[in-house]
C-alpha cells in the first residue's frame, strides 16, 4: 500500500470514527480499542492507528496507563468556549448578510432546507436533520464570502457538536423550536431588519445551552467539567 492510499484511508477511518463520536456511537467514557475500531470500520491498522493518534491529539480519546483507551466525555467548559466563538462570528456574519439582497435562487434554497428539516424532524432523523441545521447556517457563511471561517468553526465547535446531538436524542427538547428560529432568521434577513436579526441569532445560539442542566440529568455520565446542581 503506498503512502497516498494509506493517506486516504486514515482521512477517511478518521472522518467514520469522528462522526462515531458525535452521534455516540461510541459513548463518552466508552473503552475501545484499535481491534473494535478495526472490525467497526472495516479498515486495516496502520490507517485505524494514525486516525486514533489525530484524535487523541484533539481530546476526543483519552489513554490512561495500564487500563486503555476511552471515548473522551463532553467537556462542558470546552462547550462553552466553542459555543461562545461560534456566537460572536455569527453575529457578524448575520449583520453582514442582512446588508445584501438575497436573490430568488438563494432564498428557495434557504426553503428547500427548512421543508427538508420539516420531513427530518417527522422522521425522527437526529443524524440527518443536524446535518440539515448545519446546511442551514453554512449557507449565510457561503453568501458573505466566508466558508473557510464556517471549516475551521467545525474544527474547533466537535464538542459542541456532541452536545447538540444529544440535545436531540432528550424527549422533551423541541427540534420544532430551532425550526422556527431558522423561519424567523431567515425573514428577518430578506427584510432587512439587523435588530431582529442580531436579536433571534443570539437566541437561537443560547438556546442548546439553557438546557444544558435537563442534558447532563439525562446522560450524568457523559459530560465532565459542568457545574453541579443540587
Amino acid at each position: 500500500m503506498d503512502n497516498r492510499q494509506t493517506n486516504n484511508l486514515t482521512g477517511q477511518a478518521y472522518r467514520i470514527l469522528t462522526k462515531k463520536i458525535i452521534h455516540a456511537d461510541y459513548q463518552p467514557g466508552q473503552k475501545i480499542s484499535e481491534k473494535k475500531v478495526e472490525n467497526d470500520i472495516n479498515i486495516g491498522r496502520t490507517p485505524v492507528r494514525e486516525a486514533l493518534l489525530q484524535l487523541r491529539q484533539e481530546k476526543l480519546l483519552n489513554v490512561i496507563p495500564q487500563s486503555g483507551t476511552y471515548i473522551s466525555k463532553i467537556d462542558m467548559k470546552e462547550v462553552l468556549d466553542a459555543r461562545f466563538a461560534r456566537a460572536s462570528i455569527e453575529q457578524r456574519i448575520m449583520r453582514n448578510v442582512t446588508a445584501i439582497n438575497l436573490t430568488a435562487t438563494q432564498q428557495a434554497h434557504f426553503r428547500e432546507i427548512l421543508d427538508e428539516q420539516q420531513r427530518l424532524m417527522q422522521a425522527n432523523n437526529i443524524f440527518q436533520f443536524l446535518t440539515s441545521d448545519d446546511q442551514f447556517h453554512r449557507y449565510f457563511y457561503e453568501i458573505t464570502d466566508h466558508i473557510r471561517i464556517w471549516e475551521w468553526l467545525k474544527k474547533i465547535n466537535i464538542q459542541f457538536d456532541r452536545f447538540r446531538f444529544l440535545r436531540l436524542k432528550v424527549e422533551g427538547l423541541s427540534w420544532e423550536g430551532l425550526i422556527e428560529d431558522h423561519e424567523a432568521i431567515l425573514k428577518a434577513v430578506i427584510t432587512k431588519d439587523i435588530n431582529e436579526v442580531e436579536r433571534l441569532t443570539a437566541n437561537h445560539m443560547h438556546r442548546t445551552l439553557t438546557e444544558e442542566s435537563k442534558l447532563i440529568k439525562n446522560f450524568p455520565d457523559y459530560f465532565t467539567n459542568y457545574q453541579k446542581t443540587k
